[in-house]
C-alpha cells in the first residue's frame, strides 16, 4: 500500500549518465518505490529511469555547461513553475535535492512557498580543482548565482580560490534546507563546520544483499572502478601492482579495471566501459575493491556495492578507513608504495580478509532499502513536527 504522499527527488545531473551522485540517486529512488512510497523523480533525461512506481519528469535541456558537463536547464526563477505545477499534480509531500545548481535551487524555492519539508543529500563537499585554475573562481561564483538566484550566505574559505567557490556552491543550498544529508560521518562534521544547518550522517541505500562465496584459491583478485578522474588516482593502483608484480612475479596478484582504455601494465586488465551487471560479475570474482582516491571522496558508492557482495575494500584514504571501519583494510601510506605493502600482505596470508568481509556483510545489511526509508521517514517527519 503506497503511502498518502509522495517524495519528490530532484537532481541537476543528467540520468543518462551514471556517475556516483546518479547511481545513488537512482538507488534512492528505487529502495523508496520498493517501501510503497510513491516517487517522483525531477531530473534530466529521467526517463532512463523505468523503475515501477516512480513517475519521472525530465525538465527541458537547453544546452550544456563547457568543463562540468552539466545540462543548462536555465535560471531557477524560470523552473520553479515546473516544480511547483510537479508537487501540486503528484500531491508531494517531501522533496529531496541531490545537486546545487538551478533545478535544485528551484526545488528549495517552491518547498519554502508551500511549506513542504526539504532535505538536501550532499554527494560531495570536497570539490577538487588545480589550484593553477583558481582565476577562474569568480567566474564559477558569478554562473552560480546566475542560475541559482543566490547571491548571500556564507562563504567557504579553507582552501584555495576555485575550490572555495566550488564549495561555497554546495554550502550556500545547504544553508536553505531543512536539513542536510550526509552519506559520511566525515564529511557531516565538515558541513556542520563550515555552518551548514542541520546536518545528518545518513548512508546511501546499499543494494540488496547479494554476498558470494569467499575465494579460496588461484591468485588475488582486486576490482578498481571508479571515474578516470585525478582525483580518483587510478595510477596509485597501477604503480602498486608493477611493484607488486615485480616483487612476487606474474600470477600471484591480479587486478581488474573497470573503465579507462587499455594499457600495459603487468598484472592488470582493463575492461573499458561496463555495465553494471558486469561490476556485479567482477566484484563476485574479487576479493576486495580498491579505493585510491584522498581527500576527495565522502562515501563512494563503490565501497557499497563491494559491501554488498561481501567484498570488503581496500583504501589509501585513512579518513576513508575511519569511516568504514572493521569493513576496510587501509594502506599503511596513502601513496602506491602503501598499497603495494599491503597487498603483498594479503597475498601471503588470505585469512587477513577474514575479519573484513564479515564487517562489510555487516555494513551493507544496515543500509539496505528497508533501513534506508525507515530512516529517511523519520527525518522528515522531524521537520514536519
Amino acid at each position: 500500500m503506497r503511502s498518502a504522499s509522495a517524495v519528490l527527488l530532484v537532481c541537476d545531473y543528467s540520468l543518462a549518465y551514471l556517475g556516483g551522485a546518479q547511481t545513488a540517486f537512482v538507488r534512492q529512488a528505487q529502495a523508496l518505490a520498493a517501501e510503497g512510497v510513491a516517487v517522483v523523480v525531477l531530473a534530466p533525461d529521467a526517463g532512463e529511469l523505468t523503475t515501477q512506481g516512480v513517475t519521472t519528469v525530465a525538465p527541458p535541456q537547453r544546452g550544456r555547461i563547457p568543463v562540468l558537463d552539466l545540462p543548462l536547464l536555465g535560471r531557477a526563477r524560470d523552473l520553479e513553475p515546473l516544480v511547483a505545477a510537479t508537487v501540486r499534480r503528484h500531491d508531494v509531500g517531501a522533496i529531496i535535492v541531490h545537486s546545487e545548481f538551478a533545478l535544485a535551487a528551484a526545488a528549495l524555492a517552491v518547498g519554502r512557498m508551500l511549506g513542504i519539508p526539504v532535505l538536501h543529500t550532499v554527494h560531495t563537499f570536497f570539490w577538487s580543482a588545480p589550484a593553477v585554475l583558481s582565476p577562474f573562481a569568480p567566474v564559477v561564483s558569478r554562473v552560480h548565482s546566475a542560475l541559482t538566484g543566490i547571491r548571500s550566505g556564507d562563504r567557504y574559505s579553507g582552501s584555495h580560490p576555485l575550490n572555495n567557490a566550488l564549495r561555497t556552491m554546495t554550502l550556500r543550498i545547504a544553508q536553505r534546507t531543512d536539513i542536510v544529508l550526509s552519506p559520511s560521518r566525515h564529511q557531516a562534521e565538515a558541513l556542520r563546520k563550515a555552518g551548514a544547518g542541520r546536518v545528518e550522517a545518513f548512508s546511501n541505500v546499499a543494494q540488496p544483499l547479494a554476498i558470494a562465496p569467499a575465494r579460496t584459491d588461484g591468485p588475488l583478485r582486486l576490482l578498481w572502478v571508479a571515474r578516470f578522474a585525478p582525483e580518483k588516482r587510478v595510477e596509485v593502483a597501477l604503480d602498486a601492482m608493477r611493484a607488486v608484480v615485480a616483487r612476487v612475479g606474474s600470477g600471484r596478484v591480479h587486478l581488474d579495471v573497470a573503465g579507462g582504455t587499455h594499457r600495459p601494465v603487468p598484472g592488470v586488465t582493463f575492461h573499458g566501459p561496463v555495465p553494471g551487471e558486469r561490476v556485479a560479475e567482477l566484484m563476485d570474482a574479487a576479493d576486495a575493491a580498491l579505493i585510491t582516491s584522498l581527500g576527495f571522496d565522502n562515501q563512494p558508492m563503490v565501497a557499497l556495492e563491494a559491501f554488498a557482495h561481501g567484498r570488503p575494500v581496500i583504501v589509501s584514504d585513512p579518513v576513508l578507513a575511519t569511516e568504514f571501519g572493521d569493513a576496510a583494510l587501509g594502506t599503511p601510506t596513502p601513496d602506491a608504495e602503501g598499497l603495494a605493502a599491503l597487498i603483498l600482505r594479503l597475498e601471503a596470508d588470505r585469512s587477513l580478509l577474514d575479519a573484513p568481509r564479515d564487517g562489510a556483510i555487516a555494513y551493507a545489511r544496515d543500509r539496505v532499502a528497508a533501513a534506508h526509508v525507515a530512516r529517511l521517514q523519520e527525518l522528515i517527519a522531524s521537520v514536519r513536527g
